[in-house]
C-alpha cells in the first residue's frame, strides 16, 4: 500500500494543476491505471486505521457519560501516555487544551482530528478525480465512486460536527472548507457555513444512494468493511436528524429498519456473564464496524496504580449518572458497560473485545465502533415523537412508541415494568432520549446529541491531589462556546485563512 501513500503525499507537498498532479515524478512513484488501482488507494487513504491521526479521541471524555475516580498523587500515578494534566484539560473544556496537551508532549496525532478528517477525505477526491481516466467496467466505476462519495459525506458531516456549530442552533455559522477535487493550489480556503458543509453531505449521499441502486444487490453491502446502501441510509438518517428534517429522517430509517440482512439483538445473543462484543458482522446488527480501539485507549483507558491495593484501577469511568439509567431488569447495563476487576467502577467503554480474563481493550480486536441497525430505531422514534409535537398526529405518536418499544423488547427483560412516559410530546421525547443515551453509549453519540439537545449544562468533578474526598467542580455551561471545539494549531498555522472559532474563558472550578 505504499505507493498510494506516495500519490497522497504528492498532492499535499506540491503546488500543481488538477491535471497533471498523478504524473510520476520518479520511477518509484505509482500512477493508478485501472479501477482496482483507484478501489486499493480508497480502502488504503479513506477508512479508519489507515492512517496516523487519531478521529474518535476523547468524545467520551468530555460527555456526561463518564467521570473520574478519586485519587491522591501520593498514592497514584496514570499509567497512560497522556498525562493527568492532558486529561484533565480535556475533561474540564479548557479553551487552552492544546497549549496543555503540547506542554505534556502528548503527540499531535493524538487529538488534531482536523487533518484526520482532511487526510481521508484527500482520499475520495483522488478517486472521484480520476475515476474516468482509469480502465474498467462501468459497474466497477459506478460501485466505487457511490463508496467515494459516501465516505466523503461520513468524513465532513464528521467535521462539521466537531468544529462547527449544532445546525439547529446556527446553520450559518463557519463550519469547515469544502475541498471537493484532489488539485493543490495556493490559494487558502476559507470555512463554508454549516448549512453549506450540509448541503455537501447530503448532496454526495443522494447521488450515491443512486449508483448504489444501479448496483445488483448483492454489490449493494457486504460483509468487507466498506460503505454501502445501508450505510448510506442510516446516515442520511442522522443527518436530517440533527437538521430536524423529521419525515426525511423516519423514512429513512425505515429503508434500514426494513433490510432484512439486518435485525436486533435477542436476549439469547446476549453471552452470560460477560459483556458483549458487538462492532464485529457476528452481530446481527452490523451495517459497518470502524474505529479500533487505539482511537481511545490513551485518554479513556488509562490507569492508576493504588500501591494500597495492591494494582492499578481505572481512572476515567463511566458515570453513575449513565449507570442509573439503567434499571435492574435491563441486560445493557453489564452487557454494554465494563466493570474493573479492581475496583466497584464500570469502565468509560464497553462493547468491544477484552483480553482474557482483563478488562482492558484486546488490541487484536480490529473495530471498536459501527453502524447499527439499533440506531434507525432510535432516530425513527425520535423523529416521530417530534412530529406528534408539531402536528398533534396521533398516528405519530403511536408510531414512536411502537418503535421504541421494539428496541426495548429486546433489551429488557420486562419492559411493561417501565412504561414510556407518554403523557407529553416533551416527555416522551425525553424518554426516546434516555433509551438513546443506554443503547448508544461509548459510540460517540453522546456529545454530538447534546449539541443537538441545546447544549445543557454539565458538572465534572475533578479530585483534589492531596485528598481525595475533596474535589471541585468544572462547569460547561448552556450554548457553551466549548460544545464546538477549537481548531488545533497546526490547522491554524497552515491555513491563515481560517477563522479560529469563539473560545470560552479559562474554566475555573466552582
Amino acid at each position: 500500500m505504499k505507493k498510494y501513500a506516495i500519490i497522497l503525499s504528492t498532492i499535499l507537498l506540491t503546488l500543481t494543476g488538477c491535471k497533471d498532479f498523478l504524473a510520476p515524478k520518479s520511477e518509484s512513484e505509482f500512477v493508478p491505471r485501472t479501477v482496482q488501482d483507484l478501489d486499493e488507494m480508497l480502502l488504503y487513504e479513506t477508512y479508519y486505521g489507515s492512517k496516523q491521526f487519531l478521529t474518535t479521541t476523547f468524545f467520551n471524555l468530555i460527555s456526561d457519560d463518564v467521570s473520574v475516580a478519586p485519587w491522591t498523587s501520593s498514592e497514584s500515578d496514570l499509567l497512560s501516555s497522556v498525562h493527568r494534566q492532558s486529561i484533565k484539560a480535556i475533561y474540564t473544556w479548557q479553551p487552552d487544551m492544546y497549549y496543555t496537551l503540547e506542554q505534556d508532549h502528548v503527540s499531535d496525532n493524538m487529538f488534531n482530528m482536523y487533518s484526520g478528517g482532511y487526510a481521508r477525505i484527500l482520499g475520495c477526491n483522488a478517486v472521484l478525480d480520476y475515476m474516468h481516466t482509469v480502465s474498467g467496467t462501468d459497474m466497477e466505476k459506478t460501485r466505487l465512486e457511490a463508496e467515494a462519495r459516501t465516505m466523503r459525506a461520513w468524513w465532513y458531516f464528521y467535521l462539521v460536527n466537531v468544529y462547527g456549530a449544532p445546525y439547529n442552533s446556527n446553520k450559518s455559522a463557519l463550519g469547515v472548507p469544502l475541498h471537493l477535487t484532489a488539485a493543490v493550489s495556493n490559494e487558502n480556503l476559507k470555512r463554508n457555513t454549516v448549512e453549506e458543509c450540509y448541503n455537501q453531505v447530503l448532496e454526495d449521499l443522494r447521488i450515491a444512494e443512486s449508483l448504489y441502486l444501479k448496483l445488483p444487490e448483492e454489490l449493494q453491502w457486504k460483509r468487507n468493511n466498506r460503505a454501502s446502501l445501508p450505510f448510506v441510509y442510516l446516515l442520511l438518517s442522522r443527518v436530517n436528524l440533527y437538521m430536524e428534517n423529521w419525515k426525511e429522517a423516519s423514512d429513512y430509517a425505515d429503508k434500514v429498519i426494513a433490510d432484512s440482512r439486518f435485525r436486533l439483538l435477542d436476549f439469547p445473543d446476549f453471552p452470560s456473564g460477560s459483556h458483549i462484543e458487538v462492532h464485529t458482522y457476528r452481530c446481527p446488527e452490523v451495517i459497518w464496524p470502524y474505529s479500533y480501539s487505539g482511537e481511545f485507549n490513551e485518554y479513556e483507558n488509562p490507569y492508576m496504580m493504588v500501591y494500597s491495593l495492591g494494582g492499578s484501577v481505572a481512572f476515567v469511568i463511566a458515570s453513575s449518572e449513565l449507570y442509573y439509567k439503567y434499571s435492574a431488569d435491563d441486560i445493557r447495563r453489564d452487557q454494554y458497560l465494563v466493570r474493573d476487576v479492581r475496583s466497584i467502577n464500570y469502565k468509560a467503554f464497553g462493547k468491544i473485545a477484552l483480553k482474557s480474563g482483563s478488562s482492558d481493550p484486546n488490541p487484536n480486536n480490529t473495530f471498536a465502533r459501527s453502524l447499527r441497525v439499533s440506531e434507525a430505531y432510535l432516530n425513527k422514534a425520535e423523529a416521530q415523537a417530534e412530529i406528534f409535537k408539531e402536528s398533534g398526529s396521533a398516528e405519530a405518536k403511536t408510531s414512536a412508541i411502537n418503535t421504541i418499544q421494539a428496541l426495548r423488547a429486546k433489551r429488557i427483560t420486562n419492559p411493561d415494568n417501565e412504561q414510556i412516559d407518554d403523557r407529553t410530546a416533551d416527555r416522551l421525547i425525553s424518554s426516546i432520549r434516555d433509551e438513546r443515551r443506554r443503547e448508544l453509549c461509548f459510540e460517540d453519540h453522546r456529545w454530538f446529541d447534546l449539541r443537538r439537545y441545546g447544549m445543557p449544562r454539565i458538572i465534572h468533578v475533578w479530585y483534589d491531589e492531596a485528598d481525595a474526598g475533596r474535589y471541585s467542580g468544572y462547569a460547561m455551561n448552556v450554548e457553551d462556546p466549548q460544545y464546538t471545539l477549537p481548531l488545533p494549531p497546526a490547522a491554524m498555522l497552515l491555513n491563515p485563512a481560517l477563522e479560529q472559532n469563539p473560545l470560552g474563558p479559562s474554566r475555573p472550578s466552582l
